[in-house]
């Protein structure tokens, strides 16, 4: 497996830290399936390219929060 697959694939703590963000705004953003996402077992797991097209799409759309 080739370094930039394996980063490709996140976890919670790991997005949290790209994103700048809490672990209570991620979950939150979770519950409300507003964030690209699946669990893998009990764990939530989160794909690097997902996350940045996730951010792309929020520029373009004004936040309805």
């Amino acid at each position: 497996m080739s370094r930039s697959s394996k980063s490709e694939l996140m976890t919670a703590e790991e997005t949290c830290r790209y994103l700048k963000i809490t672990q209570r705004t991620l979950y939150r953003y979770l519950r409300s399936r507003r964030i690209p996402a699946f669990k893998l077992g009990s764990q939530w797991r989160f794909v690097r390219s997902d996350l940045e097209q996730w951010i792309r799409e929020r520029m373009r759309t004004p936040l309805n929060d």
